[in-house]
């Protein structure tokens, strides 16, 4: 029998056999041992049909709102963060690297004038000292086509009349002679000359655009191109592609035709410097004996070792640079992403969940390092498909045909199954979002979870979304193989119908289409023979590759553009808090803060606050209480401009609190919140947080006022303790001190405090309270207290009940007032606490 026939049935009985046994011994694990969830979880996904996903939570594909031009639109509005990559700093000699990003190709008064005179004189000297050949004959004279391009986009951009996209087009414009005029001396010119040229002429059309003059001040200035680094990796990529394009076409013919089938060496190849072997010219003989064949193999070894000398260090090189180039474009866009998460308002984060937004910002921000390679991808694959088309059609415009023909059913399959990737894409996104939500809010509410014995109930919630998750994830797999898979198949019947045909053509011995053509190209069949078959058989093959790469990448670049739509849905949302045009810095305080007939509601038929009118000046203490939804910290959430009122103003100083900068106003107001947030690094460090430049004079003075010494003196090392996460290690009182302390340590001339003394026992409360009221002198300070003995040090006493205010003043003054609100809710306090004592 066969030796391969046996391996062959014995792969395939092994294949078979491993999950019989499998089976066989799990089967023996008693059912009772097993867990009854496991079961369930093993029916999460069914091994036939779509998992199941909430009705709710599905898209269909009607829902789907792009098209192929939103697709790219998306992909391309990644440009702003890859730009800083490509177009890197201007370093100005004598004055240093700029931190704003380059201009595209000239500004600030600098130019590039010197380059049209540089790259006129190179193209006129080329067919002067006979690098290239005088004659317009084609296909030779391309390349005076091409240069020409070049020589006029270089004087466009030189003469500066052209500016913004139109300059930008110019110079892709010039780019793309540039790249074309190098290819034609590469591959259709003879000899090494016309390669010095077209690489002359490439590198003055660089340089251009990497060192730049101007006259300034008697003087001329120069300035250098820093870290345009996508350039540098493109530059790399160009020279091994230029290097092993034609290396690699004179290889596979010697090896198919001279070393095969002993036919002559083309006359360029021969008489190069690198092989120096007339004798073996086409010119000088039709066929090679064994002696020169056999030194023609050495030749061949020595070309392949030197391409390898070159592909080796780039392709070291390439991939770790590309990465770091990506992961930097990537965090500039997780950057933005946070900072503008920073500046939308209250409403848009009081109804999204933080996970959905911890999703986006690390998952879905992510596609944007492959948005350049796969772009790059695309773009290439659609050049070596008409690369290898127009090859093909050179020697058979009927196989030429047959491959362009392959497009009709890829667009077809396009169609329908790009939609359904967008809309898969969306609902897994979606669903892992809901995951990680999910994991968020169980792990900021362990306390809770533990203290309600909740701990299956949150498990059972998070394997519920976890499955949806897997079940859309599936879909999206899935739907990705039956794609490839039938491109694949359809793929293979090209192939074959291909194949055939060159098949024919080689045994029928027939001319090539365009053989004056293949010929100049260093080729030297000219006829249909077996290295004409297998050079036809290998472009075929790689034309319809292509195709099939194109869909594969395609169909990925669907999922990576919803990736991207979810992360520019938070970049395009606009703050609803913003500076108006006029808006200075706030700094202090000299005259009064003033309320005058504020009203906010949250929608428009939900009114929070109602005519609330109010003054508080520097050195007073305002204590805002009522009951539990009666707005009072939304009314401080206004003064933070947290919201902006829906009717009334609010002022300091006379002016609207509008016409000052956020940042200046919200840096200008210190606030210690009821809920104490703290994070997993020493006390010095929770207490510096707000204020990162504050030395240790006035930690230390912080931490007086709010009464932390006898605690902090107690941590083993002092100040420097490292809390655990969320402050685990301290008491509820300790942390709330830590939180005074930490709105103290800012210094402003505005300290909001809620509930600021809630978790403290009375002693230490009168204790901060003193504190905080001989440290106040100068300051406005708010109170959101329940706390009688707190309230009773306060200068006015607000009492709100259904967003208005009920009344106001001082202690005594409200006591005074038979049955009114105050009073009462001071007697019922009273009580409360007499009846707690007893």
């Amino acid at each position: 029998m066969n030796a391969v026939l046996i391996v062959a049935l014995g792969s395939t009985a092994i294949a078979f056999l491993i999950p019989v046994i499998m089976w066989r011994f799990s089967d023996r694990t008693p059912k009772s041992d097993l867990d009854p969830k496991d079961f369930i979880r093993a029916r999460a996904l069914p091994f036939q049909g779509d998992g199941h996903i909430p009705q709710d939570r599905d898209r269909s594909v009607e829902q789907d709102t792009y098209g192929f031009r939103a697709v790219v639109l998306l992909l391309f509005r990644a440009w702003p963060f890859v730009r800083p990559q490509l177009l890197g700093q201007w370093h100005t000699l004598g004055q240093g690297t700029s931190d704003s990003v380059a201009d595209n190709v000239t500004g600030e008064g600098f130019s590039l004038f010197y380059a049209p005179f540089f790259v006129t004189a190179i193209a006129i000297a080329g067919p002067l000292l006979g690098w290239i050949d005088t004659a317009l004959v084609y296909p030779d004279g391309l390349i005076y086509i091409t240069v020409a391009g070049v020589v006029i986009g270089i004087w466009l951009l030189a003469s500066r009349i052209f500016t913004g996209r139109t300059e930008a087009l110019i110079a892709i414009f010039l780019a793309l002679c540039a790249f074309f005029s190098m290819l034609l001396c590469i591959l259709v010119l003879d000899g090494a000359l016309p390669v010095v040229y077209g690489a002359l002429i490439t590198a003055a059309c660089g340089m251009a655009w990497m060192v730049q003059f101007r006259f300034h001040s008697g003087r001329i200035q120069t300035r250098i191109r820093f870290n345009s680094h996508l350039s540098y990796l493109y530059i790399l990529a160009g020279v091994q592609g230029f290097v092993s394009l034609p290396l690699g076409l004179i290889i596979a013919d010697l090896l198919a035709n001279s070393l095969m089938l002993d036919n002559c060496v083309q006359p360029e190849v021969a008489t190069s410097w690198f092989f120096s072997a007339p004798e073996t010219s086409c010119e000088e003989t039709d066929t090679l004996s064994g002696e020169q064949r056999h030194d023609l193999k050495w030749q061949w070894v020595k070309l392949n070792l030197l391409i390898w000398a070159v592909n080796l260090p780039i392709g070291m090189v390439v991939p770790y640079y590309t990465v770091w180039i990506m992961q930097r474009i990537n965090q500039d866009l997780r950057l933005a992403l946070v900072e503008r998460w920073h500046q939308l308002s209250l409403n848009y984060h009081s109804g999204h969940r933080t996970g959905d937004s911890i999703y986006r910002i690390y998952a879905d921000s992510a596609q944007v390092t492959s948005v350049i390679g796969r772009l790059v991808g695309l773009i290439l694959i659609c050049w070596y498909w008409v690369y290898a088309l127009f090859l093909l059609s050179f020697l058979s415009p009927i196989m030429g045909a047959i491959a362009f023909s392959l497009l009709i059913p890829a667009i077809l399959l396009s169609r329908w199954g790009m939609p359904r990737m967008r809309t898969r894409s969306l609902v897994y996104r979606a669903a892992t979002s809901d995951v990680t939500s999910r994991i968020q809010e169980a792990f900021a509410s362990i306390k809770l979870i533990k203290a309600h014995n909740a701990e299956e109930k949150t498990q059972a919630e998070m394997e519920s979304d976890s499955v949806v998750a897997m079940n859309a994830a599936f879909q999206v797999r899935r739907l990705i193989a039956l794609v490839t898979v039938l491109m694949f198949t359809i793929a293979s019947a090209f192939l074959l119908g291909g194949e055939f045909f060159v098949a024919m053509s080689t045994n029928l011995g027939n001319d090539i289409f365009a053989k004056e053509l293949i010929a100049a190209m260093a080729f030297s069949f000219t006829v249909w023979n077996l290295t004409a078959f297998n050079f036809a058989r290998g472009k075929f093959f790689e034309t319809v590759g292509n195709v099939r790469a194109f869909m594969r990448n395609w169909l990925s670049a669907q999922d990576m553009a919803m990736g991207l739509s979810r992360v520019f849905d938070i970049l395009d949302i606009e703050p609803d808090i913003q500076d108006d045009p006029d808006a200075i810095a706030f700094t202090s305080i000299s005259k009064e803060i003033r309320f005058q007939e504020v009203g906010f509601r949250y929608e428009e038929n939900r009114p929070v606050l109602e005519d609330v009118s109010f003054v508080a000046k520097p050195g007073s203490v305002t204590a805002i209480i009522g009951p539990t939804g009666s707005g009072k910290s939304t009314v401080m959430s206004l003064l933070l401009r947290l919201y902006d009122p829906s009717s009334g103003t609010i002022a300091i100083d006379d002016r609207p609190l509008n016409r000052y900068q956020i940042a200046s106003l919200r840096a200008n107001v210190a606030i210690a919140l009821q809920e104490n947030v703290l994070f997993a690094m020493s006390v010095r460090d929770n207490i510096r947080y707000v204020a990162p430049q504050a030395d240790d004079a006035r930690i230390s003075e912080a931490v007086r006022i709010a009464c932390m010494d006898d605690y902090v003196n107690g941590l083993p090392n002092g100040l420097d303790t490292v809390l655990g996460d969320r402050g685990g290690k301290l008491s509820t009182g300790q942390r709330q001190r830590l939180s005074i302390a930490r709105a103290v340590v800012r210094d402003t001339p505005i300290l909001i405090l809620d509930e600021p003394t809630a978790s403290l026992d009375a002693a230490t409360e009168q204790r901060v309270m003193a504190n905080l009221s001989e440290w106040g002198r100068d300051r406005a300070i708010f109170l959101i207290t329940h706390r009688i003995s707190t309230i009773r040090r306060a200068d006015n006493i607000l009492y709100l009940d259904d967003g208005r205010i009920i009344e106001s003043g001082n202690h005594q003054e409200l006591m005074q007032h038979e049955g009114g609100r105050y009073r009462a809710f001071v007697e019922a306090e009273t009580n409360l606490s007499r009846i707690g004592a007893d």
